[in-house]
């Protein structure tokens, strides 16, 4: 609500013609005249929708102290659509003045409210002093209630059964794990370096020691498994029969947007505040910000919903520096971010469980298992989800841990989960995540056309389905290092591996003969590398594995001679014999129509910097 205030003299008002809209008032009330009077020109806006009566207690309470301050006497309230170009529905306009007008009387104020809708003549005579003008801007802000009573955890099964965590021993040791850290708060402390970080350090991803604690930075290996992850993610949400907006924007916002202030609230201490000339910011810690501000814009009718917004948004949070890990906490991340915008509940419940569907797959393809945290912003909220959430646990045939927020805060989500793994070092590490909003449409005034022509505020989605593109990293990263505890070769995925082929020399005769051959592989859509140096072959042979490549060929006089080629396949730990022709139709299979990128560094060896320390 946006509001100008004048002390006059006198206000005197009379109504001409009605609007389409107008209220419907007596001829009594088409004249009003205020002396001594403190006369406020207000604007209902769009983000004032669904928030009266937080807008109406902020509006009476300063017009309250603006009387005390001026010295005015009474209050005329007078709708005045223009001082803004985001107005509110009519009736939400109606409702808010009558309900202000109201709470004035209720405070013992005397007041008269112009009528709404209506063409008016008026005069006016303002005081001239310096307390005579001024402006507001009523944001109607949400008073935070104290929580009542404490957190609390149930373990809920398949079969509607629930326990105390203290009495459920069942369950996958992740879900043990899991049980143990989040309801009864016992963790054993880590012990020594952490395995994947020798892999960080070969496919260089690593800290920036001139930005801030918890910045990463990426070598050519690391920066092509970024992107190939990012442009997986993007491929993910295309492929769900949902129809998908992808947008882009910035990572930065003003503090004086009163959504973006009231979201960023939730978020406290873990914010990044940027200071500026005019106006403070916040660097983003979601894509939600941007969406939602482009959403707010568009004319979105139910027969479009649902459909998808999606970004891989940067997004910024200051999480404790003793507690960053690199991929898996970190102040800059890259976080893949879907919102399903739905019309109602019940269609929310249907694309919540979908989504749940989703994560789990991806798990799967990378041979990863999830348990289930999931978190209710009140008991309430479980009452209403239940159904759903037993669903869920009887399609998956497990438990979940479900965490219940302290009762008495209307938190903008109703239900979440998040899925953890249990890493090597026995910890359960939070990844995917999915969420339902009935809050953010409301704060930043998005809105659909319902079939009777309606404004209807939707329910949204948050969801990231991989979880950010660093903890699905650090997630592959993970699942190497488990094979190499199990005994085998660790290995990536061929589509995500940096260098998927490369050819070594056995001399530099030989050179010839395995450029052609790197050539017509590298024509098929394959990463590939070229050893054209002059070291052993056992040296390069060695450093070929050192390095990962998924698949290994040493070129000398037999494959010169013939079509035969000596194959090292990483991921089964042999040599294999097979023709140019079945090494492409092998790679590219294990590519599939996952994402493909070309190699961040030279083909040849020869001309690669070394990164090493």
């Amino acid at each position: 609500m946006r509001t100008l205030y004048i002390h006059a003299d006198f206000m005197e008002f009379e109504a001409k013609k009605p609007t389409p809209v107008a209220e419907e008032i007596t001829e009594e009330q088409k004249k009003g005249r205020l002396e001594e009077v403190l006369v406020a020109f207000i604007t209902v806006e769009k983000r004032d929708e669904g928030k009266i009566p937080f807008v109406v207690n902020e509006a009476a309470t300063d017009l309250i102290e603006t009387i005390e301050k001026t010295g005015a006497e009474r209050v005329m309230l007078y709708p005045y659509a223009h001082l803004s170009s985001e107005l509110s529905d009519p009736q939400t306009g109606k409702d808010l003045l009558k309900a202000l007008e109201q709470e004035l009387i209720e405070r013992n104020v005397e007041v008269l409210r112009a009528p709404f809708g209506w063409y008016k003549a008026f005069r006016i005579s303002c005081k001239g002093h310096p307390l005579s003008e001024l402006s507001r801007e009523i944001i109607g802000k949400e008073v935070a209630k104290e929580p009542i009573g404490e957190e609390s955890f149930i373990v809920l099964t398949p079969s509607d059964d629930e326990f105390a965590p203290e009495e459920f021993s069942d369950g996958s040791e992740c879900f043990q794990v899991m049980m143990q850290k989040e309801a009864l708060k016992k963790e054993q402390p880590l012990a020594g370096e952490p395995k994947y970080l020798r892999l960080c350090r070969k496919f260089g991803i690593q800290w920036e020691s001139m930005s801030d604690v918890g910045h990463m930075c990426f070598s050519p290996k690391g920066a092509l498994i970024m992107d190939l992850v990012g442009d997986y993610s993007s491929k993910i949400v295309n492929d769900m029969g949902l129809a998908v907006y992808t947008v882009k924007g910035t990572n930065m916002f003003s503090v004086d947007e009163p959504a973006v202030k009231e979201h960023a609230a939730l978020f406290g201490d873990r914010l990044y505040f940027i200071p500026g000339e005019k106006r403070d910011f916040i660097m983003r810690y979601a894509a939600c910000h941007q969406q939602f501000a482009m959403m707010r814009n568009w004319n979105i009718s139910y027969k479009q919903l649902p459909f998808g917004a999606f970004e891989v948004a940067d997004a910024y949070r200051l999480e404790q520096s003793g507690e960053t890990m690199l991929c898996f906490r970190t102040r800059r991340m890259n976080m893949p971010d879907l919102h399903v915008v739905c019309k109602n509940i019940q269609e929310s419940e249907e694309w919540f469980k979908n989504l749940d569907s989703r994560i789990y797959e991806e798990a799967g393809k990378i041979n990863r298992d999830y348990e289930m945290l999931v978190n209710f912003s009140s008991k309430e909220a479980y009452a209403n989800h239940k159904g759903m959430m037993i669903d869920i646990l009887r399609k998956h045939n497990k438990p979940a841990l479900l965490h219940f927020y302290p009762e008495g805060i209307n938190y903008y989500w109703t239900v979440n989960i998040e899925y953890h793994i249990l890493d090597d070092m026995k910890r359960a590490r939070e990844i995917g995540t999915v969420q339902i909003d009935i809050g953010n449409a409301n704060r930043f005034g998005i809105t659909y056309s319902d079939d009777k022509g309606q404004k209807v505020h939707p329910i949204i989605l948050h969801t990231a389905v991989i979880g950010t593109i660093e903890r699905y990293i650090y997630t592959l990263l993970d699942t190497a290092v488990q094979m190499e505890s199990k005994g085998k070769v660790g290995t990536l995925p061929v589509w995500v591996n940096p260098e998927q082929v490369r050819f070594l020399t056995v001399s530099e005769s030989h050179l010839p003969k395995a450029k052609e051959i790197a050539d017509e592989v590298q024509a098929a859509g394959v990463r590939v590398g070229l050893d054209d140096r002059g070291e052993t072959v056992g040296k390069k042979v060695r450093e070929a594995k050192q390095d990962w490549v998924a698949y290994v060929v040493v070129i000398g006089d037999r494959e010169v001679q013939s079509e035969v080629l000596s194959v090292y396949d990483r991921s089964a730990n042999k040599n294999i014999e097979m023709n140019a022709k079945q090494l492409i139709d092998l790679v590219r299979q294990g590519i599939g129509d996952m994402p493909f990128r070309p190699m961040y560094l030279p083909r040849e060896l020869s001309r690669r910097v070394d990164f090493s320390d």
